[in-house]
């Protein structure tokens, strides 16, 4: 099995800036992230999101608004659809420029630049964490950002996330397509060989990857030794840039994603999976 030999370094950033919370994360498709968000520190920088229902199709839609290398007005927006149980999304967005303002507007004028993407987790109701990945020509840098809400829209309630849980189950957790064991004290994933499936390791996945129009992938991602479990999360980054996160969303259940680096700034194949004993 031919495996990548790198991962960008700017991708391992984001995807651990992406690990750090405590617990599950706000489910999207409840609506609860829909509003304005901002960091304090940037005022006059901020992002829209909205969950939106199309033909019974949930969908994010994100909205960055900032400002160039020039200090012109920069917006940037994209949607992508959403599943019942995302809780981090990476969402494709476009810059738009050419038509003028009032009576002169022609559509034909209009531009469309694919400037990069947007990943958005909110680990509370109240604060989120994005990463804005810029693509290559754009001339413009990439960053994590830490949010706060600055706005909520009247009848979309919001629920705080459950905490981690305790007393995880010890033993073999299987999924499809993926496998790892969790020890005695229900504190830790470890390695070694697992009798009762095929992984060898402590995480060990083989999932098809997220597919689009620019890339049809599949993961594998291994991990071996231990790794904390730490308020209901662990993570795994080995050295061929393969990486696993997971949440134990209850004692007896845990969902997550396993990474593969691509060549590229910010390019990867990312898979969901679900584990119980």
């Amino acid at each position: 099995m031919i495996r990548k030999t790198y991962f960008n370094i700017c991708t391992v950033t984001l995807l651990l800036f992406f690990t750090t919370s405590a617990g599950a994360d706000l489910i999207l498709a409840d609506g609860g992230p829909t509003g304005q968000w901002f960091n304090p520190e940037r005022n006059g920088e901020g992002f829209y999101v909205e969950i939106i229902n199309t033909g019974g199709n949930q969908q994010i839609g994100v909205a960055m608004y900032s400002f160039d290398a020039d200090g012109d007005q920069l917006w940037v927006v994209g949607n992508v659809p959403i599943g019942p149980d995302d809780e981090i999304v990476q969402v494709p967005v476009l810059q738009f420029n050419g038509p003028s303002w009032g009576a002169d507007f022609d559509s034909d004028d209009l531009n469309t630049i694919d400037f990069g993407s947007i990943t958005v987790r909110f680990p509370t109701c109240d604060t989120a964490l994005f990463g804005v990945q810029v693509n290559p020509g754009v001339g413009l840098s990439g960053g994590n950002y830490s949010l706060i809400r600055l706005t909520d829209i009247e009848g979309v309630t919001c629920v705080e996330p459950p905490s981690a849980p305790t007393g995880i189950t010890p033993g073999t957790w299987t999924g499809a397509g993926v496998c790892f064991n969790v020890s005695s004290d229900g504190t830790s994933i470890m390695g070694g060989n697992l009798s009762d499936c095929d992984a060898q390791n402590a995480f060990d996945s083989n999932l098809d990857g997220i597919s689009n129009e620019l890339r049809d992938c599949k993961v594998t991602a291994s991990c071996e030794g231990v790794w904390p479990i730490v308020n209901g999360e662990f993570r795994c980054l080995n050295e061929l840039g393969e990486l696993a996160i997971g949440t134990f969303t209850s004692p007896t259940s845990a969902s997550g994603r396993a990474f593969e680096g691509e060549a590229g700034v910010g390019d990867f194949c990312t898979s969901v999976w679900t584990a119980s004993p």
